[in-house]
């Protein structure tokens, strides 16, 4: 008898039902907010970068900048908000016009009509190396009219370690590029042309 009241009386007992709801909805809760502000991190150190770059190819297109000032420039206005063992990579590259981004030099004879440089074949030597490039920027900033290609890599850690709970990277990666044409302070320097022997 005593027995049955017990039970009676538990299984009708509510108290400390509250806890063990929270501790149901506690887990994923913050799991979602520590997600929330880990993409919010993200977003806000994109925006960033993406911002001074933009700021930089607008001060560097009137010339007077060089590739090492720009790096400065940029790891200055990102160091407040990376994180430990963050890495930044900033890459300057110039080229005569926008068909060149990114593209092959451009071969002016081909002997043997196969689209390759063989012995005998002439090309522009877009960035004066004297050998073909399959992507011939001239790093740094270039000169007057010259298109130059900016591109920041960030490498860092996530905001909170969360990638082991729910099975993801525990790094990011953030990468941004713009393309900017220098004022014509000056006259570009017309491509040499190249034949190989």
């Amino acid at each position: 008898m005593i027995r049955k009241f017990l039970i009676r009386r538990v299984k009708r007992d509510e108290s400390g039902a509250t806890m063990v709801e929270f501790a149901m909805i506690a887990g994923p809760f913050m799991l979602l907010m520590l997600g929330i502000m880990d993409i919010g991190y993200q977003g806000y150190l994109d925006t960033v970068s993406k911002s001074q770059m933009h700021k930089i190819a607008r001060q560097s297109s009137v010339g007077g900048m060089t590739e090492d000032a720009i790096k400065t420039e940029v790891l200055n206005a990102l160091d407040p908000l990376l994180l430990k063992g963050s890495v930044v990579e900033v890459d300057v590259g110039s080229f005569f016009d926008f068909t060149n981004v990114g593209k092959p030099e451009k071969i002016t004879y081909d002997d043997n009509g196969d689209g390759v440089i063989d012995s005998g074949d002439c090309f522009l030597d877009g960035n004066g190396n004297g050998t073909f490039d399959t992507n011939f920027g001239v790093a740094g900033t270039g000169g007057p009219d010259d298109i130059v290609y900016y591109e920041v890599t960030i490498t860092s850690p996530r905001l909170f370690p969360i990638a082991s709970m729910i099975g993801g990277k525990s790094t990011i990666k953030n990468y941004n590029a713009t393309a900017v044409r220098n004022q014509p302070y000056g006259s570009q320097v017309a491509d040499p042309e190249v034949c190989e022997p």
